[in-house]
């Protein structure tokens, strides 16, 4: 009984001293417990960003303590702001690297779906089609199990990509029902729009949607169409170690709309440039590290889908690891960030 009530004691003097705004939450003996052990063990490794953390999530989200883990970084993404990005950017990345996760009803499935659409898809009269890069032919496999319905060919001009197609009534529908509401972008809407599938499925077409990107994966449909992960090392003068690493993480397209809802939610920058096949088109970048952390934190919830995306992504989240624990200052962090490269796929 001593050791239950000093138990308690330790417990409200930790959260008293810490953070007394959170106190009159747990009432429940089993978080009280769950809670010391917690608080203890990451006071020890890392008291102020702890508490810095810790802040975040309680005055926010009223999250349970049960609940509540640093080393995977979840998070409320419903209250994310610019403001605690950069509170929680004060914090150092986890070694352990984010799990590959599948997408679990149909609400997710659409907007990563919508997002995927809105980077390489096309909304025809008479068809639905996703250009799919060959080596992520798995994933094409995996969204055809998941929405019921479509067919998968190699493109005639190309052995580097398939298209996914729906091209039944019964396919475009269930495509249709799957995006409508969740597209961001004026683009793809209007494809809707001037191939009537309103009338054709006798369902309205929602609005353009504006939602938060950090509620769902459409931003990882977005990414797996468009996006790509870099690691730059080259020869310096003024580095101790006569090279300098630069990280980044980009996306191009012919229009900026839907970057700036990126560059928004995530900061990053935008820019100009010309294509070969096209006129020109609008560059996406994340280079400075507090953006590369948010990205993070982003793919730590919904991690690229297609194959080749998540293993390069897994690649740079090891180097940014080493970034942020400015290792790569070292020989040793140096030349790990080389290894990785070599086997890097931007």
């Amino acid at each position: 009984m001593k050791a239950q009530v000093s138990l308690y004691m330790v417990t409200y003097m930790l959260l008293f001293n810490c953070m007394p705004e959170t106190l009159y939450y747990f009432n429940n003996n089993d978080n009280i417990i769950k809670m010391t052990k917690m608080m203890v063990r990451l006071l020890l490794m890392y008291l102020e960003k702890s508490i810095i953390l810790f802040r975040y999530f309680m005055t926010n989200n009223k999250q349970s303590a049960s609940n509540f883990y640093f080393s995977s970084m979840k998070i409320n993404k419903k209250t994310i702001t610019k403001n605690h990005l950069n509170d929680m950017n004060e914090m150092k990345m986890s070694e352990h690297k984010p799990l590959y996760k599948r997408l679990k009803d149909d609400e997710m499935l659409g907007y990563y779906l919508a997002g995927l659409i809105e980077g390489d898809g096309h909304i025809g009269a008479k068809y639905i089609t996703i250009a799919i890069n060959y080596k992520d032919i798995k994933n094409a496999y995996y969204l055809k199990k998941l929405i019921g319905y479509g067919n998968i060919r190699r493109y005639s001009n190309t052995d580097k990509a398939v298209s996914l197609n729906f091209d039944s009534k019964a396919a475009m529908l269930r495509v249709f029902n799957l995006i409508n509401g969740k597209l961001l972008g004026p683009y793809k809407h209007k494809q809707l729009i001037d191939n009537k599938y309103d009338i054709k499925f006798n369902t309205l077409i929602k609005p353009i949607a504006n939602f938060n990107l950090w509620d769902n994966p459409w931003l990882t449909g977005f990414t797996d169409a468009d996006g790509s992960f870099g690691v730059y090392i080259y020869k310096s003068k003024t580095m101790k170690m006569g090279y300098n690493v630069k990280i980044m993480f980009r996306i191009k397209q012919r229009h900026v709309d839907l970057l700036k809802h990126i560059q928004k939610a995530l900061d990053g920058s935008i820019s100009l440039f010309k294509m070969k096949s096209v006129v020109g088109g609008y560059n996406y970048s994340a280079t400075n590290f507090n953006s590369i952390k948010n990205w993070i934190k982003y793919f730590s919830l919904y991690p690229p889908l297609h194959n080749s995306k998540y293993i390069t992504f897994i690649k740079w989240y090891k180097v940014c690891y080493l970034f942020d624990n400015k290792l790569h200052l070292t020989k040793e962090g140096l030349d790990k960030i080389k290894s990785i490269k070599r086997n890097f796929r931007d």
